[in-house]
């Protein structure tokens, strides 16, 4: 009877530890997945980031500030991309305004705009709303005035449906497995002694392996840590897809704008073969021009075939990095055109998210050298490395102290050689002895590990302000070459290109002079898009090393 009550208490023991095991282990799953479950992105596992606009305010700007007219504050939307980030209301509960965007200073210009159509008692409410921001917001008013595809939509979208961002996600499921082995314990052993002759012994009964709580707690704070710096670097993965992104969609209207303007001289390459033709045939000039006129007609539709095949790749790189069929058809709006008229015109009635905005000045270098410091991931994925290093430090401390093993059961002996058989219960306790082995190679590791990754903060803030220094010369550099382009540059080379063929029209000019200037024209137009180009890239270069949305 004494024997099946010890056997009913172990067995209650062992299955009273596996259930504790199994509480703690699915309380932990469950708080984590409450905190990182989205109910309208359930696949994605916790893991956002903002296509075009900060998941968290972005603190503010000293400079440059939302210029207010005298009457009231501005109520139009920036239509460029301007170098501050922006905050947007969350669509689920308050509806977008198209008009005008929250400025940086969390909430003071839209408090303004709210005065003046919301009723004081409803200013509280409105601005608790105003504090949320979005992830994800296919209905996000693209920033371009211009109809189509804007390059925040299209990171957006990439950002859900490619297979790039799928996978990327699909990780943070493999490393919250380490849950399930931080609650993993050491298994009941069955233990069983028979000497059927010399000793007449027979013992049975478990061995079980008595592992403090401590330990326990420390591995799942450890696994909590890891949990924390993978979404960290799984967001850095997905930042750096969203550059990529950018990128590709850049290329795509550089390589529209080079085409239009391949098809604009293939054009007046033609005119001009015509009228050397007429010219030829009337005795006016010699066949030479004829020949020149047709030799510069065949160039440039030679290169018109290539770049119509640049416009067909750049739009198949775009659609497969967003997750698009190949040969999906897209409308990427393009640049808006700077000859013929003046640039402030044209600016004024057409607008482009890949251009700068010349009406807001750029805020200051170091602005950029905090934001960074404030929101790269990859110093936040050292800072996660230093927490977890620390949760292993205290989970090696944790492990000097032995697991001991204890044996209890049933014993029964012959009480050899003439004795009566004995019963009676039996138990075994063996602990180590931490003394060659205190996981002192653990411990020292993880101190030297600390110190390196203190010291490795010091260096990525280094390469950071490199990086963010290198980036902001470059935009300055090519937003002013832009800026003398869109003035004057374009319009001029134009006028130049036009009236040089009008003056071989009647006679007054050669062919090699007319030839020469158009492709000095067609040479000015391509340095502004490889001008668009490097500022694009300067942008994102600058995106990407302040760590935070810009627009």
């Amino acid at each position: 009877m004494k024997l099946i009550l010890k056997a009913k208490c172990t067995t209650l023991f062992v299955l009273t530890m596996s259930a504790a095991y199994c509480i703690v282990f699915f309380f932990c799953d469950r708080s984590l997945a409450k905190s990182t479950n989205d109910k309208n992105l359930s696949d994605i596992t916790g893991l956002k980031i903002a296509a075009g606009y900060p998941m968290q305010p972005a603190p503010s700007l000293p400079s440059p500030r939302p210029v207010v007219s005298p009457s009231g504050p501005s109520t139009s939307m920036p239509q460029s991309p301007a170098l501050m980030p922006t905050v947007v209301p969350d669509n689920s509960e308050v509806p977008l305004k198209t008009e005008k965007l929250p400025s940086l200073n969390k909430g003071k210009e839209t408090d303004q705009v709210q005065a003046s159509t919301t009723p004081s008692g409803e200013q509280k409410k409105e601005k608790k709303k105003e504090e949320v921001t979005i992830e994800y917001d296919v209905s996000l008013a693209p920033i371009s005035s211009q109809p189509g595809l804007s390059v925040v939509r299209s990171m957006n979208e990439a950002l859900m449906n490619s297979p790039r961002a799928a996978a990327v996600r699909a990780q943070f499921a493999i490393v919250r497995a380490n849950y399930a082995y931080a609650t993993q314990g050491p298994n009941p052993i069955v233990f069983m002694d028979r000497g059927m002759v010399a000793e007449q012994v027979f013992r049975l009964g478990p061995t079980l392996t008595i592992e403090p709580p401590w330990k326990l707690i420390f591995r799942l704070l450890a696994a909590k840590r890891l949990v924390e710096q993978t979404k960290i670097d799984l967001l850095a993965a997905l930042w750096n897809l969203r550059a990529d992104v950018r990128k590709a969609y850049v290329e795509v209207v550089v390589a529209q704008e080079t085409l239009k303007t391949l098809i604009e001289l293939y054009d007046l390459s033609s005119k001009l073969l015509g009228v050397a033709s007429k010219r030829f045939h009337a005795g006016d000039v010699p066949e030479l021009d004829l020949l020149k006129a047709r030799l510069a007609n065949s160039q440039n539709e030679v290169e018109l075939s290539v770049g119509k095949k640049r416009v067909l790749r750049s739009y198949q790189q775009l659609n497969v990095i967003m997750g698009r069929g190949v040969d999906d058809l897209m409308n990427v709006p393009g640049l808006p055109g700077f000859t013929g008229q003046s640039a402030a015109f044209r600016l004024t009635g057409e607008k482009s998210d890949i251009l700068p905005d010349f009406d807001r000045p750029i805020p200051p270098l170091q602005d950029f050298i905090d934001l960074a410091f404030e929101h790269r991931l990859e110093l936040k994925s050292l800072n996660a490395q230093m927490r977890v290093n620390a949760a292993n430090l205290r989970t090696a401390y944790g492990n000097i102290i032995p697991n001991p093993m204890l044996t209890f059961g049933k014993s029964s002996s012959g009480n050899a050689p003439t004795g009566p058989k004995l019963s009676a219960t039996f138990f075994t306790l063996n602990a180590e002895t931490p003394f060659s082995n205190w996981h002192q190679g653990d411990i020292f590791t993880y101190k030297a590990t600390a110190k390196q990754l203190h010291y490795q903060i010091g260096a990525m803030r280094n390469q950071i302000m490199s990086e963010v220094t290198s980036a902001y010369q470059n935009l300055v550099a090519q937003r002013e070459k832009i800026r003398a382009y869109q003035d004057h540059v374009l319009s001029d080379s134009y006028a130049v290109a036009r009236l040089a063929r009008r003056s071989y029209e009647v006679g007054q000019s050669d062919i090699t002079s007319t030839l020469q200037a158009q492709q000095a024209n067609v040479q000015i137009r391509t340095q502004y898009l490889d001008a668009v180009m490097s500022y694009a890239l300067a942008f994102t270069d600058l995106e990407q090393s302040s760590g935070l949305p810009l627009q």
